[in-house]
């Protein structure tokens, strides 16, 4: 029935005007045309008519009514909907469908498929539930927790515009899913499309601030999962703003993280990205200092950027040590030095901290003052330091192959490599790399 819909939206006929019936061909020479108007078919109908077109019978037996005792998609509600899809579809226009249909119907038709075959899977206390469906009643109406994953592992994998199609479903399905505008901000944010990502993470927060429970304390937030899609929205809010230039908003952004969510963490972090932007190194400094630590090595690049622009080498030099002893690959990118393609997920997550700081510090990195992009810059390229870079990312290999065998070499290898100590050491070793009236600081350091 839907083939013949889509033969005759083809044609550009309107059915209803013509006469025509679904089994009947209608020439092209027709006079009458359906005149364009937009879609009113709900995307969940369309998916639906799409799973019914194609014989999926097991989805009449999906939701039995027993499961849903409100309005929802049932055997009754499932043979309706399908009606009311095809019908839409047989007075929808040709163009229209070109153009606003066909990303509709074709992307979301695997998350279907996917969602079919768990029907296959053989019934085990894991998934089956009690003659009372307390299971299926304990669920909710939120977005069940295993589509989530499956649609946020097309994102993690890069795949954006299967994962966008998806998640553009479920906030259609899902009134009120902040989540889900969440991860189309990341979607568009990774596409660069900066200002439709703030767009998402706004109504992110607009949305997840309705979620929070009625009486909850600043202390609770983030372990109660309610809050975090209002934070996460926040996070991410500064973050692009920071990168489209837009510092003060993306500091007011840091102002709510802290006040109202007591994400003191967070805050500091993306403060320092905005501080060293606009040439406060002394806050730069502080902010970074605050969110670095062993939650977030990475900060310790800011730090020890916003330390030099103060003057204070033999400071910056252990700080920047350290974090390139976590990630050795985003060390070399920050001075616009080659890497090799990564091989391992520590690799791949090395080289995304290196491109998340060259968008986060955009406009310090633009216009690095020369003495400072002298310095890190033969920093990174002395040999000794090659060396020390090398070994970090080679000790980590070890460890992967010699931990399932109980070898704990690696292990206490590169825990030693990651610490204060190793860094304040080695800069002392290498501090002939220092500006002349430096080294005699460093060492009394």
């Amino acid at each position: 029935f839907v083939t013949a819909a889509v033969s005759f939206m083809e044609s550009g006929c309107d059915p209803v005007a013509c006469g025509a019936s679904a089994k009947s061909s209608c020439a092209r020479t027709c006079p009458v045309r359906a005149p364009p108007r937009p879609s009113s078919v709900p995307i969940l109908a369309a998916h639906t008519a799409l799973a019914v077109a194609r014989d999926r019978s097991e989805l009449w037996r999906v939701a039995p009514q027993t499961h849903r005792p409100k309005a929802g998609v049932g055997i009754l509600t499932i043979p309706r909907t399908a009606v009311l899809v095809c019908k839409e579809l047989l007075l929808e226009g040709a163009q229209a469908l070109a153009k606003s249909w066909i990303h509709t119907l074709q992307r979301p038709d695997r998350f279907i498929g996917w969602r079919l075959k768990l029907r296959k899977q053989e019934q085990s206390e894991w998934n089956e539930d009690n003659p009372f469906y307390w299971r299926f009643a304990l669920q909710g109406r939120d977005v069940p927790p295993d589509t989530e994953e499956h649609a946020a592992g097309f994102y993690e994998r890069g795949e954006y515009e299967k994962a966008e199609a998806i998640f553009r479903l479920l906030i259609d399905c899902f009134g009120g899913y902040a989540e889900g505008y969440n991860y189309l901000g990341l979607i568009a944010y990774q596409q660069r499309k900066l200002d439709e990502a703030i767009g998402h993470f706004e109504k992110t927060i607009e949305l997840g601030r309705k979620l929070f429970p009625t009486h909850i304390g600043k202390k609770h937030y983030w372990s109660d999962l309610a809050t975090r899609p209002y934070m996460r929205g926040l996070m991410n809010l500064a973050l692009t703003l920071n990168e489209t230039g837009r510092y003060e908003e993306a500091l007011a952004a840091c102002h709510r993280l802290e006040r109202e969510c007591g994400d003191v963490f967070s805050a500091a972090s993306h403060r320092s990205a905005v501080y060293l932007n606009t040439h406060k190194w002394e806050l730069a400094a502080d902010a970074a200092r605050r969110s670095g630590g062993d939650l977030d090595p990475s900060a310790a690049f800011v730090e020890a950027l916003a330390l030099f622009e103060l003057g204070r080498p033999e400071a910056a030099f252990p700080a920047f040590l350290h974090a390139a002893m976590r990630y050795p690959r985003a060390a070399r990118m920050l001075v616009d030095a080659r890497t090799s393609l990564p091989k391992s997920s520590d690799e791949a997550r090395d080289h995304n901290v290196g491109v998340s700081l060259h968008r986060q510090l955009h406009a310090y990195l633009k216009n690095q003052p020369r003495a400072a992009k002298t310095f890190f810059r033969a920093l990174v390229r002395d040999s000794r330091t090659a060396k020390l870079l090398d070994e970090s990312i080679a000790v980590v290999r070890r460890w992967h192959k010699e931990h399932r065998n109980g070898d704990r070499s690696a292990f206490d290898r590169m825990t030693a490599m990651r610490s204060h100590q190793f860094a304040d050491a080695k800069a002392r070793e290498l501090r002939d790399l220092l500006p002349r009236g430096h080294e005699r600081r460093l060492a009394l350091h």
